[in-house]
């Protein structure tokens, strides 16, 4: 995609199912080439390779245009506003500290709709229906009926594809595992010391799936699952089927488990969830200091955790708002403490969060808040009604937002390199 001022050109696949299409430019060599992923596909009749599609226009009308060629089921397009436990604690949780910072929420009860508790509960990653007696004695389902006891939409995360290589689930069941061409288990994920992959191809390990997600949504009570890590299930081609085709098998698989619940992807290829999630993360995980570690300059990944990338991603993959699900830019924060952000970098981060996101969550315990930041809160809480109307870089560093709000225009200015506003 190209822009110049109001004007865009957008090209875009409409069989992603059938092997991601990987689009390259060269600007220096005025070069641009398309190509698909299908390894590990067998063909024995006719199968769509490609399927581009071009428009020129606006932003919001060649976007317009673009997603009204999918046919996708309707998932939920609204907003959620809350909390989750991850960028505070990390797995240091524990029923002490989520009742805790449930209370702290009260000041703002009427703007939360949900609470979600994220890595950290299950005794390892894999075991999901064993949660860790020491750190939640009463179980999972007392922390839930804790949450809608507020009110609120009670929310937890799962890696379900992934089971940690100390797992009851890995030693007690080797053959649920995706295995390589010499017979030996795959390495999904290098978190919690590393992980399996459960094959969505396993008869046992789907019944497993099934067994663990109904008594999370339906036994324990939770209304939401965050569901992380999925790219591990298309890692490796298998049975006759590419990375694409494999992705969106697994989404239907998990939406056919969610059911009428609340669906959140996260680390998952984005077009395998088109019409299947209900919300998606579309950013990198936000990092506890602005300014980066070493590995942000390394040029790992541009995936790796990032307020600038997920800033970045915010804005420019915005167009997927409302139109296949609603946007989670990761969360923002307001907190003095575990955090090594400026006044100004947390107020910008939130801002971003609240123009391009329908997801907004804090990580905070907002019992610590003083009256300024409550204050904040409230407001990032509440969905503005502003209206992008353009959003580019101006140089390397420098981004203008154009926002439109009852017939008047605003532009606001910012190096996302320093996190500091240059115009407002």
């Amino acid at each position: 995609m190209a822009i110049n001022g109001e004007n865009v050109k957008l090209w875009g696949s409409l069989c992603e199912e059938t092997g991601y299409t990987l689009f390259k430019v060269k600007m220096n060599e005025n070069k641009f080439t398309y190509h698909k992923d299908v390894l590990g596909k067998f063909v024995t009749e006719a199968y769509k390779v490609f399927d581009i599609v071009y428009f020129e226009g606006g932003y919001e009308e060649v976007f317009d245009k673009y997603f009204g060629l999918f046919k996708m089921p309707e998932t939920r397009k609204g907003m959620m506003s809350g909390y989750t436990s991850w960028y505070n604690y990390f797995q240091n949780i524990n029923e002490e500290i989520i009742l805790r910072d449930l209370n702290g929420l009260d000041p703002v009860r009427d703007d939360v709709s949900i609470f979600q508790i994220d890595d950290g509960y299950e005794t390892f990653v894999g075991d999901w229906l064993d949660p860790n007696p020491s750190r939640f004695p009463n179980g999972m389902g007392y922390i839930a009926d804790k949450i809608h006891e507020k009110g609120y939409k009670a929310g937890i995360w799962l890696a379900p594809f992934s089971c940690q290589k100390v797992s009851r689930i890995a030693k007690e069941h080797p053959e649920w595992l995706i295995k390589d061409e010499n017979g030996k288990p795959l390495q999904g994920v290098l978190a919690w010391g590393g992980a399996y992959i459960l094959d969505i191809y396993n008869e046992g390990a789907k019944n497993y799936l099934r067994e663990v997600f109904d008594t999370v949504l339906n036994v324990w009570g939770y209304d939401m699952v965050k569901l992380d890590f999925l790219y591990s299930q298309c890692i490796y081609p298998r049975n006759g089927k590419c990375r694409g085709e494999i992705m969106r098998d697994a989404m239907l698989f998990l939406r056919e488990l969610v059911g009428d619940k609340l669906l959140l992807g996260c680390g998952v290829p984005m077009s395998a969830c088109f019409g299947l999630v209900d919300a998606c993360r579309i950013s990198c995980d936000v990092d506890l200091t602005y300014n980066g570690k070493i590995y942000n300059f390394l040029e790992v990944s541009p995936e790796i955790l990032s307020a600038q990338s997920a800033i970045n991603n915010s804005i420019f993959r915005r167009h997927l708002n409302g139109r296949v699900f609603m946007n989670d830019p990761d969360v923002f924060f307001l907190r003095n403490n575990n955090l090594k952000f400026t006044e100004e970098q947390k107020l910008l981060l939130a801002k971003i969060n609240n123009l391009f996101g329908n997801v907004l969550f804090v990580s905070d315990n907002a019992g610590d808040y003083d009256d300024k930041q409550m204050e904040y809160l409230r407001r990032f809480f509440k969905k503005t009604e502003e209206k992008v109307i353009m959003a580019e870089y101006t140089d390397d560093e420098n981004i203008t937002i154009i926002t439109e709000l009852d017939g008047k225009r605003k532009e606001f200015s910012f190096n996302i390199k320093k996190g500091t506003v240059t115009k407002q």
